[in-house]
Protein backbone atom coordinates (compact mmCIF):
# COMPACT_ATOMS: atom_id res chain seq x y z
CA UNK A 1 0.00 0.00 0.00
CA UNK A 2 2.73 2.75 0.85
CA UNK A 3 4.73 1.48 -2.68
CA UNK A 4 1.13 2.44 -4.48
CA UNK A 5 0.55 5.89 -2.60
CA UNK A 6 4.13 6.31 -3.40
CA UNK A 7 3.97 5.52 -7.04
CA UNK A 8 0.76 7.55 -7.50
CA UNK A 9 1.80 10.60 -5.86
CA UNK A 10 5.70 9.95 -8.06
CA UNK A 11 3.45 9.75 -11.04
CA UNK A 12 1.75 13.16 -10.23
CA UNK A 13 4.31 15.09 -9.40
CA UNK A 14 5.90 14.12 -12.75
CA UNK A 15 2.98 14.96 -14.25
CA UNK A 16 2.75 17.91 -12.57
CA UNK A 17 6.25 18.84 -13.44
CA UNK A 18 5.58 18.07 -17.37
CA UNK A 19 2.29 20.42 -17.94
CA UNK A 20 4.02 23.51 -15.96
CA UNK A 21 7.01 23.34 -18.12
CA UNK A 22 6.99 27.24 -19.30
CA UNK A 23 10.68 27.98 -20.45
CA UNK A 24 12.49 26.06 -23.10
CA UNK A 25 16.53 26.11 -23.84
CA UNK A 26 18.08 24.21 -27.21
CA UNK A 27 19.51 24.01 -30.42
CA UNK A 28 17.73 25.29 -34.15
CA UNK A 29 19.64 23.92 -37.72
CA UNK A 30 18.14 25.39 -40.80
CA UNK A 31 18.83 27.37 -43.91
CA UNK A 32 17.39 29.51 -46.15
CA UNK A 33 16.49 30.25 -49.47
CA UNK A 34 20.11 32.13 -50.13
CA UNK A 35 21.43 28.97 -49.72
CA UNK A 36 23.48 29.45 -46.44
CA UNK A 37 23.22 26.54 -43.45
CA UNK A 38 22.81 27.84 -39.56
CA UNK A 39 22.59 27.11 -36.27
CA UNK A 40 20.49 28.82 -33.28
CA UNK A 41 20.78 28.77 -29.69
CA UNK A 42 16.86 29.24 -29.05
CA UNK A 43 15.15 29.97 -25.61
CA UNK A 44 11.65 30.36 -24.65
CA UNK A 45 9.31 31.18 -22.28
CA UNK A 46 5.60 31.88 -21.53
CA UNK A 47 4.23 34.89 -20.27
CA UNK A 48 0.86 34.22 -19.80
CA UNK A 49 -1.63 30.80 -20.80
CA UNK A 50 -1.20 31.70 -24.60
CA UNK A 51 1.71 33.76 -25.71
CA UNK A 52 5.62 33.29 -25.22
CA UNK A 53 8.69 35.26 -25.81
CA UNK A 54 11.40 33.16 -28.09
CA UNK A 55 15.15 34.54 -28.37
CA UNK A 56 17.62 33.50 -30.83
CA UNK A 57 21.66 33.91 -31.24
CA UNK A 58 22.91 32.21 -34.41
CA UNK A 59 25.19 31.99 -36.76
CA UNK A 60 24.97 30.77 -40.77
CA UNK A 61 27.74 29.81 -43.36
CA UNK A 62 27.78 30.52 -46.97
CA UNK A 63 30.31 31.01 -49.62
CA UNK A 64 32.73 33.08 -48.14
CA UNK A 65 30.94 34.56 -45.00
CA UNK A 66 30.35 34.13 -41.67
CA UNK A 67 26.72 35.95 -40.67
CA UNK A 68 26.11 36.45 -37.45
CA UNK A 69 22.07 36.70 -35.66
CA UNK A 70 20.52 37.85 -32.87
CA UNK A 71 16.44 37.34 -33.39
CA UNK A 72 13.64 37.96 -31.40
CA UNK A 73 9.86 36.62 -31.48
CA UNK A 74 6.65 37.19 -29.61
CA UNK A 75 4.30 33.89 -30.45
CA UNK A 76 0.69 33.20 -29.35
CA UNK A 77 0.54 29.62 -28.99
CA UNK A 78 -2.09 27.32 -29.11
CA UNK A 79 -2.10 23.77 -27.31
CA UNK A 80 -4.03 21.07 -29.97
CA UNK A 81 -4.21 17.83 -28.55
CA UNK A 82 -1.41 14.82 -27.89
CA UNK A 83 1.40 17.55 -26.79
CA UNK A 84 0.84 19.23 -30.52
CA UNK A 85 1.34 22.75 -30.46
CA UNK A 86 1.28 25.81 -32.93
CA UNK A 87 2.19 28.97 -32.71
CA UNK A 88 3.07 32.40 -34.67
CA UNK A 89 3.75 36.03 -34.48
CA UNK A 90 6.10 38.84 -35.15
CA UNK A 91 9.71 38.67 -35.39
CA UNK A 92 12.87 41.22 -35.39
CA UNK A 93 16.47 39.78 -36.22
CA UNK A 94 19.42 41.62 -36.27
CA UNK A 95 22.64 40.73 -37.56
CA UNK A 96 26.17 41.42 -39.17
CA UNK A 97 28.28 39.50 -41.87
CA UNK A 98 31.89 38.88 -42.02
CA UNK A 99 33.27 38.32 -45.06
CA UNK A 100 36.85 36.47 -46.18
CA UNK A 101 37.17 37.87 -49.27
CA UNK A 102 39.29 41.51 -48.93
CA UNK A 103 36.64 42.95 -51.75
CA UNK A 104 33.19 43.12 -49.81
CA UNK A 105 32.82 45.00 -46.63
CA UNK A 106 31.23 43.96 -42.98
CA UNK A 107 27.62 44.32 -43.20
CA UNK A 108 25.16 45.24 -40.38
CA UNK A 109 21.09 43.95 -41.19
CA UNK A 110 18.22 44.49 -39.30
CA UNK A 111 14.77 42.83 -40.79
CA UNK A 112 11.45 42.62 -39.53
CA UNK A 113 9.03 39.81 -39.99
CA UNK A 114 7.00 36.91 -38.72
CA UNK A 115 7.51 33.95 -37.23
CA UNK A 116 5.44 30.40 -37.48
CA UNK A 117 5.97 26.78 -36.23
CA UNK A 118 4.82 23.61 -35.45
CA UNK A 119 6.10 21.88 -31.72
CA UNK A 120 5.88 18.73 -30.01
CA UNK A 121 5.82 18.65 -25.91
CA UNK A 122 7.08 14.96 -25.22
CA UNK A 123 6.06 13.20 -21.85
CA UNK A 124 9.78 13.19 -20.83
CA UNK A 125 10.70 17.36 -20.19
CA UNK A 126 11.92 17.35 -24.40
CA UNK A 127 10.42 19.34 -27.13
CA UNK A 128 10.98 19.35 -31.12
CA UNK A 129 9.76 21.80 -33.34
CA UNK A 130 9.95 23.01 -36.66
CA UNK A 131 9.31 27.01 -37.61
CA UNK A 132 9.51 29.09 -40.28
CA UNK A 133 10.67 32.93 -39.85
CA UNK A 134 10.36 34.80 -42.84
CA UNK A 135 11.84 38.14 -42.61
CA UNK A 136 12.83 41.27 -44.90
CA UNK A 137 16.18 42.47 -43.76
CA UNK A 138 16.10 46.57 -44.38
CA UNK A 139 20.26 46.92 -44.52
CA UNK A 140 22.58 44.17 -44.96
CA UNK A 141 22.64 43.45 -49.33
CA UNK A 142 24.90 44.22 -51.24
CA UNK A 143 23.92 44.98 -54.76
CA UNK A 144 27.13 43.90 -56.41
CA UNK A 145 27.95 40.89 -54.40
CA UNK A 146 25.46 38.54 -55.62
CA UNK A 147 24.03 38.66 -51.84
CA UNK A 148 20.17 38.61 -52.26
CA UNK A 149 18.64 42.01 -50.82
CA UNK A 150 15.64 41.89 -48.55
CA UNK A 151 13.89 38.88 -48.12
CA UNK A 152 15.46 36.10 -45.55
CA UNK A 153 12.84 33.12 -45.57
CA UNK A 154 14.62 31.11 -42.76
CA UNK A 155 13.26 27.74 -41.82
CA UNK A 156 14.74 25.81 -38.88
CA UNK A 157 14.93 22.51 -37.16
CA UNK A 158 14.86 22.36 -33.45
CA UNK A 159 15.41 20.27 -30.32
CA UNK A 160 14.81 21.82 -26.96
CA UNK A 161 15.01 20.80 -23.04
CA UNK A 162 11.66 22.71 -21.38
CA UNK A 163 12.51 22.81 -17.56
Amino acid sequence: MKRLILSLFALLAVTTAVSAQETTIGLKMGSSLRKDFGMELSAQTFINDINRIEADLGIRFRYGHIATTAAAGYQWHWFLAGGFGVYGGPAVQVGYTFWSDPGFFQRFNLGFGAQLGFDYQFDFPVQVMLDFRPTYNFFGGLLNGGELYGFDPYMSLGLRYAF
